[in-house]
């Protein structure tokens, strides 16, 4: 015989599914009124403020102390990343990649655009004879790539023997011409250069298909045609620690690999969604 729920708990458990469903929704009615009533330069802005005020990426903060990750060891020890060399590392957040880099012997120029986040990334490289740091965005080193000076102006000319997207810093490039551009700034400043990036992944938010994730997609096209503004694209969306970002599954990032002239020498999908690409001459 089945044991009967108490009626005050099953009144409970409503109510908490209740409260549940109520704090999802709220969550996905303010990423998509964010999402359709920002530019992409005041979304771009909104990330810079919420990486400054993350003190977790910084000295003393828990995730520049854990160092260098397993996977990020593994890459740097994977062909054709090089054993020594000249490193651009770009979204270099408060200094714990360059740290590690510099640790393993490379030279390293890297580049944050968070205000906070920036000032930790060049005090660090401060610390380091062979690193140097600047406050700069993708965006900027797209304008450099092009000639067009700018903050990152002065990277224009040196030779890098590899390039490293600082952690899941490809995913806060939510247009997708500006990524297509990154990827092209990136081969021609650094032609013969493997470049590492990680990404979030399709499941890495955690968003369920329920009910309340099914008013997802209708409410982005009212909301888009209420602004004026395209839609967002799939995977786009906001998490208030991490600001804007845009999930991919593997084939995207193969494909805009594939379009800017690299070839995947490694892809990863555990424990952190990464891949090593090498420029299409290099592979073989």
């Amino acid at each position: 015989m089945t044991t009967p729920i108490p009626a005050w708990a099953r009144a409970l458990l409503l109510a908490d599914r209740a409260v549940h469903s109520s704090v999802r929704l709220a969550a996905l009615v303010r990423t998509e009124l964010l999402l359709a009533g920002l530019s992409t330069a005041e979304r771009e802005a909104v990330n810079a403020a919420v990486f400054s005020a993350e003190d977790t990426y910084s000295p003393g903060g828990p995730t520049f102390a854990h160092g260098l990750f397993a996977w990020e060891r593994e890459a740097f020890a994977t062909a054709p990343f090089p054993p020594s060399g000249r490193v651009l590392l770009g979204g270099g957040g408060g200094g714990r990649e360059l740290t590690g880099l510099c640790a393993l012997g490379y030279e390293v120029v890297a580049f944050e655009p968070a205000p906070a986040l920036s000032e930790a990334l060049i005090a660090v490289a401060a610390k380091h004879p062979r690193a140097r740091a600047l406050r700069g965005s993708y965006a900027d080193l797209v304008l450099a790539a092009r000639g067009g000076g700018g903050p990152l102006g002065s990277l224009l000319g040196e030779r890098y023997d590899a390039v490293v997207l600082g952690w899941a810093s490809l995913s806060h490039v939510t247009d997708a011409a500006e990524r297509a551009s990154l990827l092209a700034a990136l081969r021609s400043l650094a032609p013969g250069a493997p470049v590492l990036l990680s990404y979030l992944g399709p499941d890495d938010d955690g968003r369920a298909n329920g009910r309340v994730e099914r008013l997802r997609a209708p409410l982005r096209r009212w909301l888009s045609r209420a602004a004026g503004r395209a839609a967002a694209a799939e995977g786009e969306g906001f998490v208030p620690g991490a600001g804007f970002y845009q999930r991919y599954t593997p084939e995207e990032i193969e494909a805009l690999a594939s379009a800017a002239g690299y070839e995947l020498a490694m892809h990863e999908r555990e424990p952190y969604p990464h891949a090593l690409l090498a420029p299409r001459s290099t592979v073989g």
